[in-house]
């Protein structure tokens, strides 16, 4: 971007930014210029095409030089945005925790899908959608949907329908107890808030060892209006909680260090902390001692979900099914990895003390 020129319109910042991407070997060099500049401009994407020659005050091309340089650096794009979209919401994202992906959809959509065989009414349901950061999602209250746009998304997850069908559900049938919710390792927040916006009758508890999460999530939860049904706590998984819950999800470190770090991108490798990634030896320091007490919190027909490495499927599948879990299985992702083990707790609450 030379300083000679006195304006520069969007047409000319997009191709500028696009060129220096594609130099270097910026994955979806389009889509990232039209992302900053969009933010650099507090618009949709839908407006910088409409607007090819809106010019770039002398603020806002010293705005988009700093998130150049940041992209550049190897930050992943949703730090630098600061939000991802993630179910039917945009999130707020700092570096203090790992950024939801995708695969993670799959705690939320497989959950709302076995309540909704049960008989719970559900609300927001829609196709799990592709995390990449859209501005167009930002643009009225960060968390407003254009309905063009969610059909434009694409994801190998089902929608949950919410369905008139489990409306017309709900009014033949009594109404079913208010569920509690836990998420261990609550990082920004976006599957409990997501759970907790599917179910409008829920109560949720939040838990992570970062204060800095907590309040990411905190913030989260205020944006979406869920933040007087979630409570969040600090709080080690590895150590029992005292509570008795209906649904319990987790996305705690699980990278196992063979992995590590040659085969983590760098941009992650480089921006988030170490401790919400890595899982030890076998990827399953932190979830080994989780699953090893949670049963004694569990509800009955209580639900618990799991992200973990694909190649920690069997292993997370036996540590469940070693502790009573029934109905264990692993789902898996957009590109047919297992992701996630779901199980099933048949047996009472045995509800212990907090340690």
């Amino acid at each position: 971007m030379s300083t000679d020129q006195t304006e520069w319109s969007s047409r000319q910042l997009l191709d500028w930014m696009k060129g220096r991407f594609q130099a270097a070997d910026i994955d979806a060099p389009r889509v990232v210029a039209e992302t900053l500049l969009a933010k650099a401009f507090a618009c949709s994407r839908l407006h910088l095409h409409m607007h090819p020659e809106r010019p770039a005050s002398p603020d806002e091309r010293e705005c988009l030089r700093e998130d150049v340089r940041r992209v550049l650096s190897g930050e992943p794009l949703h730090y630098i945005t600061g939000q991802v979209q993630f179910w039917h919401g945009t999130f707020f994202i700092r570096p203090c925790t790992q950024i939801p992906q995708p695969c993670t959809e799959l705690l939320v959509s497989h959950t709302l899908t076995l309540l909704a065989e049960r008989g719970h009414a559900l609300g927001h349901g829609r196709r799990a959608a592709d995390s990449t950061f859209d501005p167009d999602f930002a643009a009225a209250g960060l968390h407003e949907v254009d309905s063009r746009l969610v059909q434009q998304q694409s994801s190998a997850v089902d929608a949950v329908d919410v369905s008139q069908e489990a409306g017309a559900a709900s009014n033949h049938q009594p109404s079913l107890p208010t569920l509690n919710v836990l998420e261990a390792g609550v990082g920004s927040g976006a599957v409990i808030v997501s759970l907790l916006q599917s179910l409008p009758d829920s109560l949720g508890v939040g838990v992570d060892v970062e204060p800095e999460c907590l309040n990411l999530a905190r913030e989260n939860a205020h944006e979406m209006g869920v933040a007087e049904r979630l409570q969040l706590m600090l709080h080690d998984v590895k150590v029992p909680l005292s509570g008795a819950y209906d649904i319990v999800v987790g996305n705690l470190p699980y990278i196992p260090d063979r992995e590590w770090p040659h085969n983590i991108d760098p941009g992650v490798l480089g921006f988030t902390p170490e401790s919400a990634l890595r899982g030890g030896a076998d990827g399953l320091d932190v979830i080994r001692p989780f699953v090893g007490w949670v049963d004694q919190v569990m509800r009955s027909d209580g639900i618990i979900g799991l992200e973990h490495a694909s190649e920690s499927a069997a292993d997370v599948a036996l540590l469940l099914e070693q502790a009573g879990f029934s109905n264990v299985a692993s789902l898996p992702d957009e590109d047919g990895l297992l992701r996630c083990t779901f199980g099933v707790w048949p047996g009472a609450s045995k509800s212990v003390s907090e340690g």
